[in-house]
């Protein structure tokens, strides 16, 4: 019997906020090409089908708000010099929004032109689905009511749902099971989910963040580019965070800062012992930043120069 390896909806969810599609293909490659190892559930489709259009729309009424220009009308405004350049500019950036704007809507219209999505679908085969039966949620409405975890908020049992999908499928099939997570009603309760899954299956639960320490745990040759995947991905949830944190500015030495208790008290000890940690976190600023020209990957414009060592969120 194979190890299965669950990923948490969220996993999923964050390509959608701070990453490179550059990684996220690679990352869906990847897990497409191991798809023998993976396994999901309806609740999770349906978590997924539902926040994605949820994302996706604050994305779009925050570029909305964002991008929106006044284009003042005055007679003192055009009678000026330079107004005829800054008005044929302005119709140029407008119809660049616009571009932009009918993309995002198309997105959300017509999932098959999600990138993300439509990939995460093709993941997901009958054979690795395992639908939310009448048993499963009554499993799971009385898991909620005895306040045994996993617990949702008080208004839904999705998590319970999720967690009794996946044990009714292994008492059946008796396998290893990684579950991939950085929600902490899994880690939290990790010693209570791994007495329960191991006395009703006989088999060992594995709980841990990262996609790629999943698949080597279960013997996956990783290529450098899907391990420098994975690692920008998180690098920049780590800044964005740390940033955040910060009120959206801060100086670089802020950043270090605030980034290595994030890594601290998240348990992230690869990169806690990464030597170039300040290097590596500027690095990732200048690629993620348009106004580092030689530095810029050109995919994805995350972070704004304010000053010599003085950094913000775009």
């Amino acid at each position: 019997m194979l190890t299965k390896i669950f990923i948490d909806t969220n996993i999923f969810l964050d390509m959608y906020r701070s990453n490179l599609p550059k990684d996220i293909k690679t990352l869906m490659q990847f897990l497409y090409q191991n798809k023998k190892y993976f396994i999901t559930t309806e609740q999770s489709i349906n978590e997924l089908t539902r926040n994605r259009h949820k994302i996706l729309n604050e994305t779009l009424d925050n570029f909305k708000n964002q991008t929106s220009i006044d284009k003042g009308t005055s007679t003192f405004l055009r009678s000026l010099v330079s107004f005829k350049k800054y008005d044929d500019s302005l119709k140029k950036f407008r119809e660049q929004r616009n571009c932009i704007i009918d993309e995002i809507q198309d997105k959300i219209a017509n999932p098959q032109k999600d990138d993300i999505f439509s990939k995460f679908k093709k993941l997901c085969k009958p054979d690795n689905i395992i639908m939310s039966s009448s048993e499963i949620i009554d499993s799971a409405s009385r898991r909620k009511l005895a306040g045994n975890p996993p617990t949702s908020d008080k208004y839904t049992c999705g998590d319970e749902i999720i967690w009794e999908s996946l044990l009714l499928y292994e008492i059946e099939h008796k396998e290893d099971l990684i579950i991939v997570s950085k929600d902490k009603t899994f880690a939290d309760n990790s010693e209570f989910l791994y007495g329960e899954y191991t006395s009703k299956t006989s088999k060992v639960l594995t709980i841990c963040q990262d996609i790629i320490e999943a698949y080597r745990l279960v013997g996956v040759e990783l290529s450098r580019e899907i391990e420098q995947a994975e690692e920008n991905l998180k690098w920049t949830d780590v800044i964005i965070t740390a940033l955040t944190n910060l009120g959206g500015e801060a100086t670089l030495t802020e950043i270090y800062n605030e980034a290595s208790d994030i890594l601290y008290y998240s348990d992230c000890q690869s990169k806690m012992k990464n030597k170039a940690k300040e290097s590596t976190i500027r690095g990732i600023l200048q690629r993620f930043s348009s106004d580092i020209p030689s530095a810029y990957n050109g995919k994805k414009d995350l972070f704004h120069q304010i000053s010599e060592g003085v950094w913000a969120l775009r």
